[in-house]
């Protein structure tokens, strides 16, 4: 990384933060509190986005600077900075200087030397070891943590992989990052290492496995406390279990599952609701709990998020232990197990689970096909489109699969909702626009963010299997489309499918690095504006 090319680049980010600090507020009185609470809600946003961005540039100086203090310090006694300060190493040094942790520090020390220029044995420069990491901080795109995540995974991979899959590992990681963050990046990399390394998906699987744990006891309150650990075929079932629950009471409180819902496409993933819907019962089914009493203000759900988990685990021990009147929820739901029809057949490659980011063995996907309760999603067979047309107004069990297929869960951009808190919904609405009940006219949302389609005017296309959300004037003047999110397991097998195939198609005796720039798919150009929203 160039130091003049990263301080200036800090100047004009803490310039422009100090320039946005300004232009927010509206004749303030002097004092940091009374301009923070003088500036408006759009102001102040603007304003946390410019000290993001020169937060982002000052860690880049930092990661150099810190890389460079720990080369300083790893000599003999006379020539290390560190002691030379008294402390036994750079990272002590670094921590006691910010005040810090020192195993931030030491992180921040291992992305520097990632991100550094090299000296070879002969003096000469040589690039970063992580050029796409460094050329990202140098732009103020990516931030510390998000970096170090990347380098670690990086690292932890390359003995395991080709130079050219580990090249693209690291495009794909810098290029996600901005968009899904540091939680994203971690959930990215599970699915990624295991396409980089299929032989390291049972060994890892068996690693989580021996780990599994679970503890029960009671405290001096009197409160029991449930601590525990779970490998993905254990987890992915209590989790759809805890969430199919929790998300039946949090559509019920907010009166979400009336059948009059303009513009829904229906509830959760649940077969039960679609069995109703072809006996002409509606989308809800006979006992649901669902009715005029969630429109009372009275009976508004009021629990947190932790506590409808909390309540939901407490219902299923109840049902197993007298297994009388399940959930009606809990009836509906289905862990799905998603497998490549080839790699099902031969035995090698990896499957997923719904809700659950650490793949499976095609041993593990085998065992869970002939499982009750478990739906097994084949990938990359050809499917034909499930349509219905304005047959139906309900999204099928079939419908809502190829949808998460597609989004991975709420397609919103940047949110991280799982299938069990999405819905399909119509993108053209099936009463007003009279939209069609297809997966071209659908979209996987939770209920926040169709809730805030709706309210503030989104407008949402598909094209090329991929959705675009535009957004209204007043949020955006110039309406520029935004991609949505896209499953994991859709980006890593297109980015290296292309890679594949510019490899088979390159003639032999061409030199390794000579297709390389042609391998990378190009991003989708976003749709042209249109008025039909979701």
């Amino acid at each position: 990384m160039h130091s003049t090319t990263a301080v200036t680049r800090f100047a004009e980010a803490a310039a422009d933060a100090v320039a946005t600090w300004a232009g927010a507020l509206a004749g303030a009185a002097s004092g940091v509190d009374a301009e923070v609470h003088a500036m408006s809600g759009a102001g102040l946003v603007r304003t946390v986005e410019a000290l993001a961005r020169a937060a982002r540039a000052l860690e880049a100086l930092q990661a150099r600077c810190a890389a460079e203090l720990a080369d300083r310090s790893c000599g003999e006694v006379d020539a290390d900075l560190a002691r030379e300060h008294g402390f036994p190493n750079a990272a002590k040094l670094l921590a006691a200087v910010s005040g810090g942790r020192n195993i931030d520090a030491v992180r921040l020390i291992e992305v520097g030397r990632a991100t550094s220029a090299r000296r070879s044995f002969f003096d000469d420069e040589l690039p970063a070891k992580r050029p796409l990491v460094a050329a990202a901080m140098r732009r103020g795109e990516l931030c510390v943590d998000a970096a170090g995540v990347i380098v670690r995974f990086l690292d932890r991979i390359a003995l395991r992989c080709e130079p050219e899959a580990l090249a693209s590992a690291e495009a794909l990681l810098v290029e996600r990052a901005p968009v899904v963050g540091v939680d994203g990046v971690h959930a990215l990399i599970k699915r990624l290492e295991a396409h980089l390394d299929p032989d390291g998906v049972q060994p890892r699987e068996d690693e989580l496995r021996a780990r599994r744990s679970l503890s029960i006891r009671e405290d001096r309150f009197g409160m029991v406390l449930v601590r525990g650990a779970f490998d993905p075929e254990s987890g992915a079932a209590i989790k759809a279990a805890v969430d199919a629950l929790v998300g039946a009471a949090l559509r019920a409180g907010r009166g979400s599952n009336r059948t009059d819902h303009a513009g829904s496409g229906g509830g959760a993933l649940d077969s039960g609701a679609l069995a109703s819907a072809a006996r002409g019962g509606g989308n809800r089914s006979n006992d649901d709990p669902v009715g005029p009493v969630s429109l009372d203000p009275l009976f508004r759900e009021d629990r947190s998020i932790a506590q409808l988990n909390a309540d939901a685990l407490a219902d299923l021990a109840r049902h197993a232990l007298g297994c009388g009147d399940a959930p009606t929820a809990l009836r509906r739901v289905t862990v799905v197990a998603r497998v490549d029809a080839e790699a099902l057949t031969s035995g090698e490659g990896h499957a997923t689970l719904d809700g659950i980011e650490q793949p499976v063995s095609i041993a593990t996907a085998r065992a869970l096909a002939l499982s009750a309760g478990i739906s097994p999603l084949l990938l990359g067979d050809g499917s034909a489109r499930l349509d219905l047309g304005r047959a139906a107004r309900l999204f099928s069990t079939e419908q809502k699969l190829v949808l998460v297929d597609r989004d991975g869960g709420c397609a919103w951009p940047g949110c991280l909702r799982p299938p069990g808190y999405a819905e399909a919904h119509h993108i053209a609405w099936w009463r007003r626009d009279e939209g069609r009940t297809d997966t071209g006219n659908g979209i996987m949302l939770c209920s926040h963010h169709h809730h805030r389609v709706h309210r503030d005017g989104w407008r949402i296309h598909v094209r090329d299997d991929r959705s675009w959300f535009t957004p209204p004037a007043h949020l955006d003047p110039q309406q520029v489309p935004r991609p949505g999110n896209r499953a994991n397991e859709r980006v890593i097998a297109e980015r290296f499918a292309s890679r594949r195939s510019t490899a088979r198609s390159t003639p032999p005796g061409t030199p390794r690095g000579a297709s390389r720039g042609s391998s990378r798919r190009a991003p989708a150009s976003p749709p042209p504006p249109a008025s039909v929203s979701a």
